[in-house]
């Protein structure tokens, strides 16, 4: 509830689990996600709402081994106004900390009638917000109207930030932010978006971008070698044509990307095939390991994604 108030997001999303079993259930009829979608969906109403006050006036809580649960009556400050909403809960022990697997919580009024403000509830007004946002890209595009997409993310980021703590957490994003722009920016890429502790970047260059992902392992490892466990990312790159609104671009590239980075494991880079077959060759810079096909969820067909050998 601190974190809510203090619009702390970070701290908020932690709370949850990554267990695809995890559910979020509202109001509003829309309001049913499951797995990944309620990281995704809660992240954005966060930014919808802001920061507000919640109080607990009344809580019920039990625990039996690894399962513990709760029935909670909140009063909220919302504008000057008192809301009066209540909640239950289905916490697990993950990893020595109490993850939410699951809540339902109920307002007087659905969506905008109790805050006066329409939310995000669905995956697909997610999707349509995002392309509405249309990154612009323009810096970024190629003289043959290309672009190279680079998604990063924390591998473990939940359990990272039940081991560190949220203040001791918030240094290591700082950080790594910060390296994530210094290496991007001297690789000749821009930082299109930064959520948490994932970061999308675009470049002209394949080479240039396969190049800073490299550097981004390299840097990561020596940066928070020291850690126990150590900070390790996953990194996934693809290039495509960018579809063209006014100044902005967007399209089926950064999602092609987005999936390619979801395939990747801690430490690795992978890339797809259209990257591989721009950077590779007899005197290539960058070496390969093994490749395999996969399957991208939403994008029909099987396609070959390559693992970077980091140098």
């Amino acid at each position: 509830m601190m974190a809510i108030a203090e619009g702390d997001d970070d701290v908020t999303l932690g709370r949850l689990s990554d267990h695809q079993g995890t559910l979020l259930i509202g109001t509003d009829p829309a309001e049913w996600w499951r797995g990944r979608a309620t990281h995704a969906i809660w992240a954005r109403q966060m930014q919808e709402l802001g920061p507000f006050p919640v109080t607990a006036t009344e809580i019920d809580a039990w625990e039996e081994g690894t399962v513990g649960w709760a029935g909670v009556k909140e009063t909220i400050d919302w504008e000057g106004r008192k809301l009066e909403s209540r909640a239950t809960y289905v916490f697990h022990l993950e990893r020595g900390d109490w993850k939410v697997v699951q809540v339902h919580w109920s307002f007087p009024r659905a969506k905008e009638e109790a805050l006066g403000r329409s939310l995000t509830v669905s995956l697909d007004e997610l999707e349509e917000t995002i392309q509405r946002e249309q990154p612009n890209l323009s810096a970024s595009i190629g003289v043959d109207g290309t672009v190279t997409i680079v998604f990063t993310d924390i591998v473990d980021s939940t359990g990272m930030l039940a081991r560190l703590g949220d203040k001791n957490w918030l240094q290591v994003i700082r950080r790594h932010n910060q390296l994530i722009q210094y290496v991007t920016s001297a690789r000749g890429g821009s930082v299109v978006e930064t959520q948490g502790d994932g970061s999308m970047l675009a470049f002209a260059s394949a080479r240039g971008a396969v190049a800073c992902a490299q550097a981004i392992q390299r840097d990561v490892a020596r940066e928070f070698g020291d850690m126990s466990p150590p900070i390790r990312v996953r990194i996934g790159i693809h290039t495509g044509d960018a579809i063209k609104d006014a100044n902005q671009f967007f399209g089926t590239t950064v999602h092609y990307a987005a999936r390619v980075a979801s395939h990747a494991v801690a430490g690795e880079v992978l890339v797809s095939s259209a990257v591989h077959e721009l950077v590779d060759g007899p005197a290539a810079e960058f070496k390969f390991l093994a490749s395999r096909d996969v399957e991208l969820k939403g994008i029909f067909g099987h396609h070959r994604l390559y693992a970077l050998a980091q140098s």
